[in-house]
């Protein structure tokens, strides 16, 4: 049990139980909104500066667009047109932002982004933040979901954006939420926000965390698409797309002597039959099982446990990174050749929009493993066929292609299984390239993880000032 000078009793932390008096009730009744990280908030007020964001910043949280539909949605020559599924890991993703007609997002300039300028989404998923890269020169708006912030000078804009990142924020944008299927907080309340507000020196030392890891993402980007073209050229993938991308026969013929184990007509899509064709004639070639020195599908757990082995999931692969989560299973259910290892292959084998998702292990302190969703793919190190170069052809649209060929089920549930999945012919080439595959998918890797490393420490660094558990001796270290 904890009282303070502002009046609050938590009687219980897991449920959450607060007695609290009227003088911390002010615009909220719910009890959701009096959370322990919403009273350290209240707390720190006491002690520290606090100012809010519209004495910072111009808020931009639009309802609605003005008279722009789908039929605004263009495929080239246009402004992206940001939504909350395009912020990752606390950063813009471009590939697969939908793009609006320049001329109509032109209309409504209190939407479009410049750098420096932080996004936060306000509808559904709340609070997710990311700010416009200093080196971004793509066209950027904002879509209904997201408020746009454009803060003042006289504050370190990538402080700001760590701030709103931190507990001591979100548990105020949790505490202004309204609505239960469709949470969303106003505009009006997005002003009342409260950002602490250290000197300028501390407010530097953390801002360039967020902008180390910035630096850092942007060069991940960088090598992983040096590895993609890579393989783009070796292997002529481009003219085998535009070669093949016409073909539109309603039906294929196929020999005899060149029909497998499968009758179903998907099987023997006349694409998918010129491309392997093409590889055989033109490569070499190499069955995915050959190269293995292991290979399972996860296992199925009933339940997680508090503590034990972190459980990764379908929803955790983004054909970049893992996204570990605290999912954890106990140790003594899980079979030790699923315990994880560096450069392990975790491939999606299940789902609509899911399966074909491919991402590398990269070691962490805790253990892993693997759900009933995934399967592991898990390399001989004597192999012609590097655990990179498989991982970025795979991802290519002419490795899906060769994946998706063995997919059976329906609509709804889909699925490939590990036999079939071993027995995809991955063509081989030489492996100095695929040296150089390597050595750029374990460089942009590591700077994905130290960039997501980062920005925690950043977020860190807000909440232990808040809490008076900053260590001032870094900042002067780092002058």
């Amino acid at each position: 049990m904890f009282i303070d000078k502002i009046n609050y009793r938590v009687h219980s932390n897991n449920p959450f139980v607060v007695w609290t008096d009227s003088k911390i009730i002010d615009e909220r009744l719910s009890a959701n909104s009096y959370n322990q990280d919403y009273l350290n908030f209240r707390k720190a007020k006491n002690t520290f500066n606090f100012k809010k964001l519209s004495d910072i910043a111009k808020v931009t949280a639009m309802i609605g667009w003005k008279g722009l539909t789908t039929d605004n949605y263009v495929n080239e020559d246009g402004v992206y047109l940001l939504r909350t599924v395009d912020i990752k890991d606390n950063f813009i993703d471009l590939e697969n932002t939908v793009m609006a007609e320049r001329e109509k997002v032109y209309e409504q300039p209190q939407i479009i982004l410049k750098q420096g300028d932080i996004i936060f989404s306000k509808d559904g998923t709340l609070g997710v933040t990311a700010i416009v890269p200093r080196y971004q020169n793509e066209e950027m708006c904002v879509g209904s979901t997201l408020a746009r912030i454009r803060l003042s000078s006289k504050v370190d804009n990538y402080y700001v954006c760590a701030a709103f990142m931190s507990r001591i924020v979100q548990a105020q944008i949790k505490y202004f939420v309204s609505g239960i299927a469709q949470p969303h907080i106003t505009q009006e309340y997005i002003n009342k926000l409260e950002i602490p507000i250290p000197s300028p020196e501390i407010q530097k030392y953390i801002g360039d965390k967020v902008r180390k890891a910035e630096e850092l993402r942007e060069e991940a980007k960088r090598l992983k698409k040096e590895a993609e073209e890579i393989i783009y050229k070796e292997l002529n993938i481009s003219v085998l797309e535009n070669k093949f991308k016409d073909l539109n026969n309603k039906y294929t013929w196929v020999d005899p002597t060149n029909l497998e184990n499968r009758v179903d007509s998907k099987y023997y899509d006349e694409k998918v039959l010129k491309i392997k064709n093409y590889f055989n004639k033109h490569y070499y070639t190499l069955k995915l099982k050959d190269c293995l020195q292991y290979c399972a599908r996860g296992k199925s757990f009933a339940q997680n446990c508090e503590e034990g082995i972190i459980l990764i999931k379908t929803k955790n692969l983004n054909n970049s990174i893992i996204s570990y989560e605290e999912n954890f299973v106990c140790e003594k259910e899980v079979n030790n050749n699923l315990i994880l290892k560096e450069k392990d292959l975790l491939f999606a084998s299940m789902g609509v929009g899911s399966l074909g998702k491919i991402d590398m292990y990269y070691p962490i302190k805790e253990k892993s493993t693997i759900d009933g969703t995934l399967t592991l793919l898990r390399f001989r190190n004597d192999c012609k066929l590097k655990p990179e170069y498989v991982m970025e052809f795979i991802r290519t649209q002419i490795g899906q292609k060769l994946v998706y060929q063995n997919v059976v089920g329906s609509t709804g549930i889909i699925s490939i299984s590990v036999e079939d999945l071993i027995n995809i012919d991955i063509p081989f080439i030489e492996i100095e390239k695929q040296e150089k595959i390597s050595k750029n998918v374990g460089k942009y890797l590591a700077n994905f993880y130290t960039s997501k490393q980062l920005i925690q420490e950043a977020k860190q660094d807000v909440e232990d000032l808040i809490e008076g558990n900053f260590d001032m001796s870094k900042v002067k270290a780092n002058n």
